[in-house]
């Protein structure tokens, strides 16, 4: 019996030192996660911004330009694709926080499909999320079904300027560039 009990001491000591050490991994994990989030929000600031100025009068206009204003607006992108297909898209960025993507993909022929995203963007210092809710089909509006991992996407910030925004996804390493565009800009038909 005493065997038993000085065996089971050990597991729970060993599992007891396995929690301790996963929970220290996880917070020097945490820790580290927000160091390099915090460098790459200055850079992300820094590729907005520009280099710093001793102006006073600049720097407090320029503070007052987050790069979440920067993003709002209307832009537009284009990937060649295999076979001769071209894909373009438009995204506009709303100030509540809603986006709409416009996706057009387009046969060698000229033909193309369409479709039409809804749901909520936002920017948290070098990463900018998006969170589809639904689909526009016509004058429907087709709900998603928001448990679905496959609709929220994380995408890292590259380059984020007042015409050019270049992002790439966290999890496919897939990147995009697009560039500002008039409110009246429409995709080829």
């Amino acid at each position: 019996m005493r065997k038993y009990r000085a065996a089971r001491a050990r597991a729970h000591a060993a599992k007891v030192d396995s929690k301790r050490q996963g929970l220290l991994l996880g917070a020097v994990i945490t820790i580290l996660a927000c160091l390099v989030l915090a460098a790459w929000a200055q850079h992300v600031n820094a590729a907005i911004r520009g280099p710093a100025t001793a102006d006073a009068e600049t720097m407090q206009s320029d503070e007052a330009i987050t790069p979440r204003d920067v993003l709002i607006g209307r832009w537009y992108g284009e990937q060649q694709r295999a076979g001769g297909k071209v894909k373009r898209w438009t995204v506009e960025t709303f100030p509540d926080g809603v986006f709409l993507i416009t996706f057009r993909f387009y046969e060698p022929d000229g033909d193309y499909r369409e479709q039409i995203e809804v749901g909520e963007w936002a920017i948290s210092g070098p990463v900018y999320f998006l969170s589809t809710k639904g689909w526009i089909d016509g004058d429907t509006l087709l709900e998603a079904d928001t448990t679905s991992p496959e609709l929220y996407d994380a995408y890292r910030i590259i380059r984020l300027e007042p015409e050019v925004f270049e992002y790439e996804h966290f999890v496919s390493g897939n990147r995009y560039r697009v560039h500002r565009v008039s409110s009246g800009f429409a995709l080829p038909e």
